[in-house]
């Protein structure tokens, strides 16, 4: 017989048993549908988060590739890894012959120095602010404004000693209550204003050594911070954008705060309270009645009504009580007091109250405890662990377009490489030669250790200086700045140029791809470079350079095959069992084939046939819904559930689309799942007997 039309035959029959079996086809079917409708939505939708978060990390941070010291003992993590230090990454040396090297590589468009430290910013409290106004005033001779600062601060002390009385009814060291409540008594006195008219700077330093060590400290702010060459970085990072003040300007040192961070952690504390309860009324569409924690919120932050009041002059402050008795007229009381009920905001009053704040109070106080064109004083461990001070200008905010909401992304802030290899601890070319000449200049000698007890102590000559200095490293001398100190506060205004920039260290740096398609491959060709001429390098793709970030794709894809396997596991039990049953039922009908001449391969070709058609006719059904419902999700997007995943959309919602490749995977397993399952059944069948069959014994 003709080979096509035993072919056109058993799709004849296998059409016909399908139709014929209609009940046994349709729960097959619909099981078939489903998993096609898992295999091609999961891996549509796990395609478009991989596809958006690579435009997200490596447009905004890492790069295609990067690249740092095959001898470093931890893992690159730019976005955050599992250590809690800053991890030790190695050193990139002579990042000039690196760069050149690299740029040599086929599709590589550029190569951005970097490197992370974690410095911290001992913020100040408001009496710590008035009293820096105060000294100020004094030294630019403004008297006038100096002492409109006195009554903030009396009123600082006032409240002071209200606490101390309730301190003194549980404390055991009485001297020392008794101690605070003179210092306390005497800030609020006419007495010691009075004195402030003669002697200002005696009054200053009184407030300094005995007023200010009883008021609360300020707080400890952490700086996640990324040393870049600042102009490069813009230019080969897209989604750089300035939001406040400006960029740092060519060849100077300075400090740029992520928005994020500026809004959430240097904000003063009432505003970023409101700001975040606006956002989980309007945005997320709560409420302060019913949603869990907000009520309490709301209670909190007017009980941080001072955080206001200690910065209003006494000018601003009458201004801010006559708005507020207008908008609180049956409130009685001070302004503290209409401050905390101001501040007791509810459903109804919520927008308008917000409003409020920003248009009359937030222009009449310190709204940042750092803002921008302010100095900030960063400190940071070295790495031989001595502390590093580097006092740097803010000269602005920054986010990456389409991230701005992202807590991952919006934790990084940005310095100059100078800055940064500061705070590293590791010294410049020029540094080392000036040191050197310091060292020329005095008579300094290097000895061994073996010789360091002689030439201290031993014979009668005179005591000589010794040394010992690294040609890479000084962290010791670098506690201050070798060609002069700076006053304390005075931001480092010390240029660089483009040489001295690019001459010293990095400790990774971001490889750039004019294809990114071809990750990969330029990933194997710059290892095989590095290993070639001992450049010593180890190379990542963005995925493992971002840290558990970047991990977080492969986890999902992971489960989800889990998931995937378990279920068509399941399904294939099912329709494992259901073939078998059917094979049972037409054991007559397989006689009768198998007497008239049909072979087993014949029998066996259509059972699984059938079963093949069937999985195809519900894998296209399941595939088409599957369409749709990924257009669908890519028309009006996926918002992102937690801040923590924007980063993973690649802005605050996912947009899913589908390729070709996500549909043949999809037809390809449930084709793969419905020859499996129809394997044992369709050889049960093919091995019955004719004879058997007939008589109805099976």
């Amino acid at each position: 017989m003709d080979p096509l039309a035993v072919v056109r035959l058993i799709a004849s029959l296998a059409l016909r048993n399908l139709w014929a079996h209609k009940v046994k086809s349709f729960i097959v079917g619909v099981l078939l549908a489903f998993g096609t409708v898992l295999v091609v939505t999961g891996s549509a939708m796990i395609d478009s988060m991989e596809s958006a978060m690579q435009k997200s990390v490596t447009s905004s941070v890492s790069g295609e590739l990067q690249v740092y010291s095959k001898d470093a003992k931890d893992e690159l993590a730019l976005l955050g890894g599992l250590s809690f230090g800053p991890p030790d990454i190695g050193e990139i040396n002579d990042f000039p012959a690196t760069e050149k090297q690299l740029l040599t590589v086929p599709g590589v468009r550029a190569v951005v120095p970097m490197g992370i430290v974690n410095p911290t910013v001992f913020g100040r409290n408001e009496l710590d602010t008035l009293q820096e106004r105060m000294r100020n005033a004094v030294r630019d001779g403004d008297v006038a404004g100096a002492r409109v600062i006195a009554p903030q601060i009396r009123q600082i002390a006032a409240d002071l000693r209200a606490e101390l009385k309730n301190r003194a009814a549980i404390s055991r060291d009485l001297s020392g209550i008794e101690q605070e409540r003179e210092v306390l008594d005497r800030v609020d006195s006419d007495e010691f204003w009075a004195s402030f008219e003669t002697d200002p700077v005696a009054t200053l330093d009184y407030l300094d050594f005995k007023l200010a060590p009883l008021a609360s400290a300020g707080r400890i702010l952490y700086f996640r911070t990324l040393g870049v060459d600042i102009e490069q970085f813009e230019q080969s990072f897209d989604r750089f954008e300035i939001v406040d003040g400006q960029q740092i300007p060519k060849g100077q040192r300075g400090f740029l705060i992520s928005k994020r961070t500026y809004e959430e952690f240097v904000k003063n504390r009432v505003a970023r309270e409101l700001d975040a309860i606006k956002k989980a009324v309007v945005k997320e569409g709560g409420s302060i009645e019913t949603t869990p924690g907000l009520k309490e919120k709301v209670a909190r932050n007017s009980r941080q009504y001072q955080r206001i009041l200690y910065q209003l002059s006494p000018a601003d402050a009458a201004v801010v009580e006559t708005a507020l008795r207008k908008e609180l007229p049956g409130v009685q009381g001070d302004l503290a007091a209409l401050l905390q009920e101001f501040l007791k905001v509810d459903d109804t009053n919520l927008e308008a109250r917000y409003k409020l704040f920003y248009d009359l109070i937030a222009p009449k106080i310190q709204l940042y405890d750092t803002p921008v064109g302010s100095t900030i004083t960063l400190r940071s461990f070295t790495r031989r662990g001595y502390i590093k001070s580097v006092n740097i200008k803010v000269y602005g905010t920054f986010q990456f377009k389409g991230l701005e909401e992202s807590t991952l992304s919006g934790a990084l802030n940005l310095t100059d490489l100078m800055t940064f290899r500061d705070l590293y601890g590791k010294m410049t070319a020029e540094q080392q030669a000036e040191l050197k000449d310091i060292q020329t200049a005095v008579g300094v000698k290097e000895v061994s250790k073996a010789d360091a007890e002689a030439a201290l102590f031993g014979g009668g000559g005179s005591v000589e200086t010794t040394t010992t200095t690294s040609s890479t490293s000084f962290d010791e001398f670098a506690l201050s700045s070798i060609k002069g100190r700076r006053d304390e506060g005075e931001a480092d205004t010390r240029s660089y140029t483009r040489e001295q920039l690019r001459d010293g260290i990095a400790l990774n740096a971001a490889v750039l791809l004019s294809d990114p398609s071809k990750i990969a491959e330029t990933k194997v060709a710059i290892q095989k470079l590095s290993d070639d001429t001992n450049m010593g390098l180890k190379v990542l793709d963005w995925t493992q350079a971002s840290g558990i970030v970047g991990q977080f794709v492969v986890v999902v894809r992971a489960v989800l095959y889990t998931c995937i396997f378990i279920i068509f596991l399941v399904a294939l039990v099912i329709i494992n069992n259901t073939m078998v049953m059917a094979t049972l039922e037409r054991t007559f009908e397989i006689g009768t084939m198998r007497a008239i001449g049909a072979q087993r391969s014949f029998v066996m070709a259509l059972f699984m046939l059938e079963t093949l058609l069937l999985g195809l006719i519900a894998g296209a059904v399941g595939a088409g819904a599957s369409v749709g419902l990924i257009s669908y999700l890519g028309a009006v997007g996926i918002n992102a559930p937690s801040p923590e995943i924007i980063i993973l959309f690649g802005g605050p919602s996912l947009h899913p689309t589908f390729t070709a490749g996500n549909l043949l995977f999809g037809l390809g397993v449930i084709s793969a799942v419905s020859v499996l399952s129809t394997f044992y059944p369709a050889w049960t069948a093919a091995r019955v007997s004719p004879v058997v069959a007939m008589s109805g014994k099976e």
